[in-house]
């Protein structure tokens, strides 16, 4: 088995191989800026669409907009209403193209003679080229060489039993147990089109399209062949003399499939080039998706992305928890009514410089915003089940304290009692009944979108992160009062 890395970018002789896991690129012009989503009737930017794909994966885009085009198009033009399909320039910079052009639309795609055009003449050129027949003819000598397959021929003429208008004529085709095989050499300028029309085409017939190269090069790739390998599940199958002769040697048909291996590269994915030499009838058929692949790349590139993300999870989680503790433990140690020692202030500094890399403001100084300190004085106490930060005996006391000075708070409080599981204590402290009522009417005025109680704006991001969920849960209220008809104009005066 041969082995090498996989490679970034290159141009060589003037082509531009890209790195399969790098983003994709649109192009510098783009005359379509914007494209109409048919399924979601919404309007996507097109450089930012393109952007956000890798490129492995914008070329199965790509295949599955132009399959799409004739029938149920994903996307149209905003302008002209007119489907378009993704293209690529000679730098393989991605941009949209009309289907139709007729000189309507401010947006000029097309020109006389466009590049698939070009490419277009060049592959009926090739079609009897002297490596193409000579590929074919190693299809046939390896097809010959197994007893498994039978009705073996060449450029015999494949009638669909659908419409018998409809027609194809591939390279080789044959019988074996896989059921119909359609087997096409491909050609450095095999443009999309042929591709598409073909897929199609077998798989309305059950049959499998099975695309073969001559050589193939991991470090030099055109576009036309990146559109054959990452819809083939990033497997590209070769028949040479050396194949052919194996096949003859061993009476069973070989091919050598290069195909990516994913391998972890810290927090990434990285890929290394591999190649093998397989026996044909034990690749994996797709025949609804139209591939055959020996190694499955998807998989094990999903399987190393889930325990990149799940560790990347449990360490943020650690991070989170970590970070919440350091700051619940300085409250409940810090001295109050005092000038904070230098230990003091330069823990704060480190926990304030923390919360501020996760876009969340803390005060200079921990006692300097009288709100900050009540905010933190009642999740702090409803987290420990005392009081903390006020000189009272029991935890009750702490929440008619809030709801008496700071009523924007409360809610904050009540969620926190929630959170850390400290409600009954509450409950328990409250012999004389006032504080379930006084539970009931911040209730009922927060249903009814009353601003009495609401919470400030500027509170929820810390109070998000120091209590997961409840962010959207406070958001909500606020949402309500913005609706609640008597309360408009109220809030703004916050």
């Amino acid at each position: 088995m041969e082995q090498k890395p996989a490679q970034h970018v290159r141009n060589l002789w003037g082509n531009v191989t890209v790195d399969p896991l790098s983003f994709a690129s649109p192009a510098h012009d783009l005359e379509i800026e914007e494209v109409l989503d048919c399924a979601s009737g919404e309007y996507l930017d097109v450089r930012e669409w393109i952007s956000s794909w890798r490129y492995e994966q914008l070329i199965g885009q790509r295949v599955d907009i132009r399959e799409k085009l004739n029938g149920s198009p994903r996307f149209r033009c905003p302008v002209c209403a007119v489907p378009v399909y993704l293209v690529s320039n000679q730098h393989k910079r991605f941009y949209f193209k009309h289907q139709i052009e007729d000189g309507s639309c401010p947006a000029q795609t097309r020109h006389p003679l466009s590049r698939e055009d070009i490419l277009a003449r060049k592959y009926h050129g090739l079609r009897e080229s002297e490596p193409h027949r000579r590929i074919k003819a190693l299809i046939l000598r390896s097809l010959l060489a197994d007893p498994r397959y039978s009705g073996i021929e060449e450029e015999r003429q494949w009638r669909s039993a659908r419409d018998p208008a409809m027609r194809r004529q591939p390279d080789v085709q044959a019988d074996g147990a896989q059921g119909r095989l359609a087997f096409e050499v491909q050609l450095s300028t095999t443009f999309l089109d042929v591709v598409v029309a073909r897929r199609t085409f077998y798989r309305d017939e059950r049959a499998l399209l099975v695309w073969v190269m001559g050589r193939f090069d991991p470090d030099y790739r055109r576009l036309t062949t990146d559109d054959l390998l990452f819809t083939n599940n990033s497997n590209i199958l070769i028949v040479d003399e050396e194949t052919a002769a194996h096949s003859e040697h061993t009476r069973r048909f070989h091919v050598r499939c290069h195909f990516r291996r994913p391998v972890r590269a810290g927090d990434a994915i990285a890929d290394l080039w591999e190649s093998s030499l397989v026996l044909f009838d034990e690749l994996t058929w797709e025949q609804d998706r139209q591939r055959c692949w020996h190694f499955d790349y998807e998989s094990e590139a999903a399987a190393i992305r889930k325990a990149i993300d799940a560790e990347l999870c449990a360490r943020e989680t650690a991070a989170a928890d970590a970070l919440r503790s350091d700051l619940f433990a300085f409250w409940i140690d810090r001295e109050r009514n005092a000038e904070p020692s230098e230990e003091a202030r330069l823990t704060w500094a480190e926990i304030r410089q923390s919360f501020a890399g996760r876009g969340i403001d803390l005060p200079l100084s921990p006692d300097s915003e009288s709100g900050f300190v009540a905010l933190m004085n009642g999740l702090t106490s409803a987290r420990e089940g005392r009081p903390v930060g006020w000189h009272f005996k029991q935890l009750v006391e702490v929440g008619h304290r809030i709801a008496d000075a700071y009523p924007e708070h409360v809610a904050a409080f009540g969620h926190a009692l929630i959170h850390f599981r400290n409600g009954d204590i509450v409950e328990g402290q409250d012999r004389t009944g006032k504080w379930k009522n006084r539970r009931q009417t911040i209730r009922k005025s927060l249903e009814r979108g009353d601003p009495d109680f609401l919470p400030h704006s500027d509170s929820l991001s810390l109070i998000g992160f120091l209590l997961p969920g409840v962010e959207k849960k406070l958001e909500k209220l606020m949402l309500k009062a913005r609706n609640a008809p008597s309360n408009s104009g109220t809030l703004g005066s916050r």
